[in-house]
């Protein structure tokens, strides 16, 4: 396959990943708002430890859910950047516990871009419990729904060529999405 195939390939990919978002978002999978991209999640009883809160690790895979989410919804999710030879690894991940969840409740990750760099960039998320059922007007937002910050992670990404592995800057496509509306 050609250049411009692959390009028109993966410009062809991008739309249908958009439009699904765009399909998704009306159906409360995803939401883009004025607050940033949220990824909302419910906690399954399998996710929690003998205590009966979320055992560690699930706050990682979250990340990676909104994360994955949250590129398509840029027009550079996994499929575009593999169609372009590329893909973002993670470099670092630093977690901060602040709260609990336990299963079944409501929660959402918030995601937002800390810092783009030549090869690299950093996404932000908070990952908060949403309680429908109480009110607590301090911490209400618009949305009627009350947040509890649990966690906040960072997480540090590579642009790399799949052939290889090797570091590679990020395409100017990407670093436009990244550093405009999202930040």
């Amino acid at each position: 396959m050609n250049e411009a195939a692959v390009n028109e390939a993966a410009v062809n990919e991008a739309a249908v990943n958009e439009a699904a978002v765009n399909e998704a978002a009306v159906n409360g999978v995803v939401m883009a708002s004025d607050n940033g991209f949220r990824y909302p999640l419910d906690v399954r009883f399998f996710e929690v430890d003998s205590l009966g809160v979320v055992f560690n690790m699930w706050y990682l895979g979250w990340c990676d859910e909104a994360m994955s989410a949250f590129m398509e919804s840029i027009g550079y999710g996994y499929a575009t950047l593999r169609a372009r030879g590329l893909d973002a690894v993670l470099r670092k991940a630093e977690l901060e516990w602040l709260d609990s969840l336990e299963a079944f409740q409501h929660a959402e990750v918030a995601v937002r871009v800390d810092h783009v760099g030549t090869t690299s960039f950093r996404l932000g998320y908070d990952i908060n419990r949403v309680d429908i059922n109480r009110a607590d007007i301090d911490r209400l937002d618009g949305s009627g729904q009350q947040r509890t910050r649990c966690a906040h992670v960072a997480i540090t990404y590579v642009c790399v060529e799949i052939a290889g592995r090797k570091s590679t800057p990020i395409p100017a496509g990407l670093r436009e999405a990244l550093a405009t509306g999202h930040a």
